[in-house]
C-alpha cells in the first residue's frame, strides 16, 4: 500500500472511531426520576456506584452511619454534609462587599438533573479518618460518551500503528540529535565537577527528610494533616513518576538522602576523595568495614521485586499513617548503615531498594543518559579512572564502567565519572523518550510487569468506589485478617503468576506467528519493553487525582507542618477545592493513550534486530499489542467507565 493510501485509511478509520461514540450518544431514551439514599461510613458509600441516564432527575438523600462525612460531586454543584441524622447543603454566596462566602443549610433531600454525561466522582470532604482522601463513589451518566470515545480511540490507535508500520518502517528518531547538556549549558560543567556538588544537592533533602521523620513521629497521626504524608506520597510520588523519571531517569538517586549517611560513613568523608596509590581489591580507595563485594548470584533486581511487593502489600497503611512512613525510613536507614560496613559500592541502591528497582527499569525510557562522548577514547585509556577511582573522583559507587555502558538501569547519575575522567570524555546527553529497548533478564521483565500490576491494583484500591477493598487493605484499622490475606493473594498472584503468564503466552505466540526467528526468552525480553512506557503513563494517570484533588493539603501543611493547630503562613485552613476534577478522567485517558503509543512504537523499533521484513514485525506485534490494548482498556474502565 502506498504511503498516500495508508494515510487516507488512517484518517477514514479515525472518522469511524469518532462517529461510533457519537452515534451511541444519539440513541434516544426516556428520562425519569430516581430517588436515591446514599449512606456514608468509614471509608465508603452505599450505593458506591450510581448509574443514571442523561436528563434524569435525581432526588438525593444523604446520611452517615458513623462520623461526619461529606459528599461533593465532581462536575455538579452538589456539596453536602451528613452528621447525626442531619443533612446539610452548602451554598456559595457573596457578602455586601462582593467577597465569596459559604453557608450551610439543613435540608431533607437535594434535587438536581444529570445534565452532563460521563463518569463523575463523589468524594468525602470532611476529614473522617486515615483513609479519608480515598473515600469516593462513582456517578455514571449514560451514555458515557467520553469513555466510549477513548475506547474507540485506543482501538483506532492500535489499528493505525499496524497499518502505518506494516507499510513503512517505524521511526528511527530521525532528526533528533543527541546533545551533551554540558555543551548546551557550559556553566554547568564546572558546577558538576565540584567535589561538593552531590553533597550540596543532598544536604537540603537530608535536612527536610529528617524533619519529615520527626513530623511523622511527633506530629498529627492524621495523614492529610502531616507534612510527611502529604509531601512524600502526594507531591513527591507524583513528581517522581510524571517528571523526574521520564526526563531524568535515576536522577533522584543523585539527591536521595536515605543512603547518604551510610555512604559518608563508608567513605569517612562528606565530599573529599580518600585516594590510595596502591589499589586495594582493584580500587584506589579504602572504605570502612569489611569491604566485600555483593554476591554475584544475586546481582540482579529479584530482591528488589520481592521487597517492592512486600512494601506495597501495606501500601494503604504506609501512605496514610505517618508513623508507618517514619518506621519505613528508619528501617531503610539502618539497613544502609549495616550494609555499608560489610559491602563496597551502593549495594542497597543497586540490589535492595524497592524504589530503586522501578527507577532502574523505568529509566530505560528517560530522556537523559550519562555516556562516554567517544568510546574509542575509553578503549585506549588503560587506567579506567572512572571505574577504579583517582585523586579527583571516587570509583563508581554503582560499579558501572561508562566506557561500555549502553543502558540507564544501573547508573545513579552521581557524576563521579565526570569528575574522575582525565580525558573529559563523559557527558550527560539528551535523547529521545524510550531509547533503551533491551531488557537483559527475567528480573527486569518481572519488574515491569509488577509495576504495571501495582498501578492497576492501587487504582482499584485507592481510586475505586469499593469500600470493602479499602477495608481489606486497611487491616490495622479494620482488623479484617482474612480479607487482607485475600487482598494480598490477589496482588501477588496477579503480579507473579497471572499477568506474567498472559504476557509470556502472548510473546511465545508472537514468536510463532513470526516463524520462530529467535528463542522465546529473547522474544519475551524484547517485547517486555512495551510494558515500560505503558507502565510509566499508567502510574502518571493513577497519581494525577492525588495532586489535582488534594493539592489543598499541600498548601495547608506549609502553615501547619505537624498538624498541631499552627497557622504560620495563614494557609492552614485553606478550603478543599479540587482543581478541575470533572476533567481528571479525560486527562487520564489522554495520558493512557500516550503510553499505548509509546509502548507499541518502541516495541516495533525493538524488533528490528530480529526481523528485516516489516510484515514479520507486524505479525510479531499482534498479540503483544492486544495485551497492551487490554491493559489500557482495563485502566480506562477504572478511570472512565
Amino acid at each position: 500500500m502506498s504511503r498516500k493510501k495508508t494515510i487516507l485509511l488512517i484518517l477514514l478509520s479515525f472518522e469511524l472511531a469518532v462517529i461510533i461514540p457519537l452515534a451511541i450518544a444519539l440513541i434516544p431514551h426516556e428520562t425519569r426520576t430516581h430517588y436515591i439514599s446514599v449512606n456514608a461510613r468509614k471509608y465508603g458509600y452505599s450505593p458506591s456506584r450510581i448509574i443514571v441516564d442523561k436528563g434524569d432527575t435525581i432526588v438525593l438523600n444523604f446520611s452517615t452511619l458513623d462520623v461526619t462525612h461529606g459528599f461533593s460531586l465532581d462536575g455538579y454543584p452538589i456539596k453536602l454534609m451528613a452528621r447525626k441524622g442531619m443533612m446539610f447543603q452548602k451554598y456559595a454566596l457573596q457578602d455586601a462587599a462582593g467577597h465569596d462566602m459559604n453557608e450551610w443549610s439543613r435540608v431533607s433531600t437535594v434535587k438536581f438533573v444529570a445534565y452532563r454525561a460521563g463518569k463523575f466522582t463523589f468524594r468525602c470532604t470532611e476529614i473522617c479518618g486515615n483513609l479519608h482522601p480515598f473515600m469516593t463513589g462513582e456517578f455514571v451518566v449514560k451514555p458515557n460518551t467520553p469513555y466510549h470515545f477513548f475506547i474507540s480511540l485506543s482501538v483506532w490507535l492500535v489499528f493505525s500503528m499496524f497499518v502505518l508500520f506494516g507499510c513503512d518502517a517505524p521511526p528511527r528518531f530521525a532528526g533528533f540529535k543527541h546533545r551533551n547538556i554540558m555543551d548546551i549549558l557550559p556553566w554547568l560543567k564546572p558546577i558538576i565537577k565540584l567535589r561538593s556538588f552531590q553533597f550540596l544537592i543532598i544536604l537540603p533533602n537530608f535536612i527536610v527528610f529528617y524533619l519529615f521523620i520527626l513530623s511523622s513521629l511527633w506530629g498529627s497521626p492524621v495523614g492529610n494533616r502531616n507534612i510527611a504524608i502529604v509531601f512524600v506520597w502526594i507531591l513527591w510520588w507524583f513528581v517522581l513518576k510524571a517528571v523526574i523519571v521520564p526526563l531524568g531517569g535515576r536522577i533522584w538517586c543523585l539527591m536521595c538522602p536515605l543512603p547518604a549517611p551510610a555512604e559518608w560513613l563508608s567513605r569517612r568523608s562528606l565530599a573529599a576523595v580518600r585516594y590510595v596509590r596502591e589499589p586495594f581489591k582493584k580500587l584506589h580507595h579504602r572504605f570502612s568495614g569489611l569491604q566485600r563485594d555483593w554476591p554475584a548470584k544475586i546481582r540482579n533486581i529479584w530482591l528488589q521485586n520481592i521487597l517492592f511487593l512486600i512494601l506495597i502489600s501495606f501500601g494503604m497503611i504506609l501512605i496514610t499513617r505517618p508513623i508507618a512512613t517514619a518506621l519505613m525510613f528508619l528501617i531503610i536507614l539502618g539497613i544502609t548503615l549495616v550494609l555499608a560496613l560489610i559491602y563496597r559500592h551502593r549495594v542497597f541502591c543497586l540490589y535492595l531498594c524497592p524504589v530503586g528497582g522501578f527507577l532502574g527499569t523505568y529509566s530505560m525510557a528517560s530522556m537523559t543518559e550519562v555516556r562516554a562522548i567517544d568510546r574509542d577514547v575509553c578503549k585506549k585509556h588503560k587506567d579506567k579512572s572512572c571505574f577504579i577511582g583517582c585523586p579527583e573522583g571516587w570509583a563508581c559507587p554503582w560499579n558501572q564502567y561508562v566506557g561500555n555502558m549502553n543502558r540507564n538501569n544501573y547508573c545513579g547519575l552521581c557524576t563521579e565519572c565526570i569528575k574522575s575522567c582525565p580525558k573529559d570524555n563523559v557527558g550527560i546527553f539528551i535523547r529521545p523518550f524510550g531509547s533503551d529497548k533491551i531488557l537483559k533478564g527475567y528480573d527486569e521483565m518481572f519488574n515491569a510487569i509488577i509495576m504495571l500490576v501495582v498501578a492497576i491494583a492501587f487504582s482499584i484500591t485507592m481510586l475505586g468506589p469499593w469500600g470493602f477493598i479499602k477495608d481489606a487493605a486497611n487491616v490495622t484499622e479494620s482488623k479484617q485478617i482474612i480479607p487482607f490475606l485475600i487482598y494480598l493473594a490477589a496482588i501477588w498472584g496477579s503480579a507473579l503468576v497471572v499477568f506474567p503468564a498472559l504476557f509470556m503466552l502472548s510473546a511465545k505466540g508472537a514468536n510463532r506467528l513470526a516463524g520462530n526467528p529467535v528463542n522465546n526468552r529473547a522474544m519475551m525480553l524484547r517485547l517486555a519493553y512495551i510494558l515500560i512506557p505503558v507502565g510509566i503513563f499508567a502510574w502518571i494517570s493513577f497519581s494525577l487525582p492525588a495532586v489535582m484533588v488534594n493539592y489543598g493539603y499541600i498548601i495547608s501543611v506549609f502553615s501547619d507542618p505537624l498538624g498541631l493547630g499552627w497557622d504560620l503562613l495563614g494557609t492552614a485552613n485553606s478550603h478543599f477545592r479540587p482543581f478541575l476534577p470533572q476533567w481528571i478522567p479525560v486527562i487520564q485517558g489522554i495520558v493512557l493513550l500516550a503510553g499505548l503509543y509509546f509502548g507499541l512504537s518502541r516495541g516495533y523499533m525493538g524488533l528490528r534486530d530480529f526481523f528485516q521484513d516489516q510484515k514479520l514485525q507486524t505479525r510479531a506485534m499482534i498479540l503483544p499489542a492486544l495485551f497492551a490494548l487490554v491493559v489500557i482498556n482495563l485502566l480506562l474502565k477504572l478511570y472512565m467507565g
